[in-house]
């Protein structure tokens, strides 16, 4: 279960699973609060859930920025003008926020002032090198393949049948800005590589691509669910939010559980910036948005399993609640320092390699 999970087990991505928008809005607020906060999340189901939270607020207003792409994407945008920092928290997973624990961009987190990451496994919440926790989780959620099961043409039992003929343009295949590019880890973990083996996973790749059976590249979560709602397309692979937002109109088929398909787990949570005017008002929400109720909340809207002990775990994303047993037959921890380290390369390489294909 969750809390019996090593720190390492929750390595994964999504974001990250990456889901994508340009939009910026305001969270209504009961009353006029003590800080105006600018927040980076993901759209879709997301951002709607953060959204009803800070709604059961009354402290803080938000001004609401949603992630382009994955979530690394706005890394290189608070390099650009770092320390002039415009964001009082960034939605990340455990990925993005490496990346900013390097550059030390982030607050260290007092437990004092987040008394509720006393109900979140203590193994799974991120800190620096000298043990200092620079990052808060408020859900778990994976990436991995699926299928609609009321239209696929076919019945997808391994990866090899992604090539087969009767799924001609029915796969919705991630961008390279979507899933830390795990989408092409697992083709390499079925072919005999790794994430430090990536050839494998870039020939049955470059099948795939040949083969005319991607008929959508998904650059956002809305390109993913729109596609399969719509019928487009029928098979895919995507991190848990896009196939939440699906399953919610259509049945179905996810292989979380399957041993011919390896599943990423990833958690989401709270980076809170320096350099910022309201540190405090941010951590006031922060520890309000992972509260008991708030952290079902959360679960319910944005289809994440909630990592607060006392939250309730909606009967839909039971198939994220792995055993010992299962957790290593069905799921895959890669190496996150080689991912994260061969992002630029693996993202020219698609555009080298893969996109003219398709």
């Amino acid at each position: 279960m969750l809390h019996d999970m090593t720190r390492r087990r929750f390595l994964g991505s999504a974001a990250a699973a990456g889901i994508a928008g340009t939009m910026t809005g305001f969270a209504r607020s009961a009353a006029a609060g003590s800080g105006n906060l600018t927040a980076v999340e993901w759209g879709g189901d997301v951002v709607e859930a953060m959204k009803q939270i800070a709604a059961d607020q009354n402290a803080a207003t938000f001004n609401w920025v949603l992630h382009q792409g994955g979530a690394g994407a706005i890394l290189p945008k608070i390099k650009a003008v770092w320390p002039n920092v415009d964001y009082d928290y960034v939605a990340g997973w455990e990925g993005s926020f490496n990346s900013m624990v390097k550059e030390d961009w982030l607050e260290t987190i007092n437990p004092a002032d987040v008394p509720n990451l006393a109900n979140i496994p203590e193994k799974i919440i991120i800190r620096d090198g000298k043990g200092n926790i620079k990052a808060v989780p408020r859900a778990v959620g994976g990436m991995y393949f699926g299928a609609r099961t009321d239209t696929a043409p076919i019945a997808v039992k391994t990866i090899d049948d992604l090539l087969s003929p009767d799924l001609k343009g029915a796969i919705c295949w991630p961008g390279p800005t979507q899933s830390m590019m795990l989408q092409i880890v697992a083709l390499a973990l079925h072919a005999g590589g790794s994430e430090t083996n990536m050839e494998p996973g870039w020939k049955l790749m470059t099948e795939l691509a040949k083969s005319g059976n991607i008929g959508r590249v998904a650059i956002t979560d809305i390109d993913f669910t729109n596609s399969l709602t719509s019928g487009e397309t029928s098979v895919g692979f995507f991190a848990e939010p896009g196939w939440a937002a699906v399953a919610k109109n259509f049945p179905v088929t996810r292989f979380t559980k399957d041993s011919n398909f390896k599943a990423f787990l990833y958690q989401s949570g709270f980076g809170v910036l320096k350099n910022r005017p309201n540190t405090k008002a941010t951590l006031d929400f922060v520890n309000f948005a992972i509260s008991p109720d708030m952290n079902s909340l959360y679960a319910k809207v944005a289809g994440e399993a909630p990592l607060n002990s006392k939250a309730v775990t909606p009967d839909n994303l039971k198939h994220l609640s792995f055993t010992s047993d299962e957790f290593s037959s069905f799921v895959y921890v890669p190496d996150y320092n080689v991912v994260l380290e061969q992002q630029d390369a693996w993202s020219k390489r698609w555009e080298q390699d893969i996109a003219p294909l398709l």
